[in-house]
């Protein structure tokens, strides 16, 4: 092709057709204008393609690890209740406001921890951050893992007045015993993915009072239960926050998805 232009260049300067070979050089400008404009576009078309199904990947990727994380949450918020029921029946026992018995191993607790999925929005986070075309889910997304996963991993694992279990511990040492029998606490609901989660079941020696009397007298102990009740509360209605937030966020990404 390019043989036959500079052939046909030449004949126009040989036959002294100047303006009709400016005319022609200004088209045949124009001609590789327009496919270097071509090109361009269908770059930037596949680009744009290949963006959008990058976004969809990891759109996917941050719904799943939500829903992973749900499992967690909704383990972690059932046994905070079991607990507290039973906290709430011994410090009634405590105070002579009932004489029920609580499942005292249960009323000691478990030191729960909390671990999340985040691979997905760090990997939005620190490499694709103009990835998301909806600004507003993004700003959901981002709070939802900045703020509320931090703040609940913050009160679960790591700070020390929140750490009901070992602050209940010295008084558990001193006023029970290990008994006869075992109890199972809590497990995993059948829904629960084998190949996400370790077989987390239980079984723990029941306990019993040393000398039920002897505990009624230790007001220390019964301060600490009436704290941890209070906390425990806090930590359940953060929880059922966390959850209908993770709810929420599951159902703007499967919206933003169809």
């Amino acid at each position: 092709m390019s043989r036959i232009f500079h052939r046909i260049r030449q004949r126009m300067l040989k036959e002294d057709r100047l303006s009709r070979y400016f005319l022609y050089a200004i088209g045949e400008i124009v001609l590789v204008v327009i496919g270097i404009l071509i090109a361009l576009q269908v770059n930037q078309w596949n680009a744009e393609r290949k963006d959008r199904g990058h976004e969809r990947l990891l759109l996917e990727q941050i719904r799943d690890d939500l829903r992973l994380d749900t499992l967690d949450l909704r383990y972690n918020l059932k046994l905070h209740q079991q607990v507290l029921e039973q906290e709430e029946v011994l410090l009634a026992l405590l105070l002579l406001e009932s004489s029920a018995e609580p499942d005292y191993a249960m009323a000691f607790g478990v030191d729960a921890v909390l671990m999340t999925h985040r691979s997905a929005f760090q990997s939005l986070q620190h490499y694709d951050v103009g990835l998301l075309r909806n600004d507003q889910l993004k700003r959901r997304i981002s709070r939802h893992f900045d703020f509320f996963y931090e703040a609940m991993q913050i009160l679960e694992n790591a700070t020390p007045a929140y750490d009901l279990y070992s602050r209940k511990a010295p008084y558990f040492e001193k006023h029970f015993r290990v008994a006869g029998g075992t109890n199972t606490p809590i497990t995993r609901t059948a829904d629960t993915p084998a190949e996400e989660y370790m077989d987390v079941t239980m079984e723990r020696r029941r306990l019993e009072p040393v000398d039920l009397e002897r505990m009624r007298t230790d007001h220390g102990f019964q301060v600490l239960l009436s704290e941890c009740i209070i906390q425990r509360n806090i930590f359940i209605a953060f929880y059922q926050e966390v959850l209908d937030r993770v709810a929420a966020l599951d159902r703007e990404i499967t919206a933003a998805l169809e």
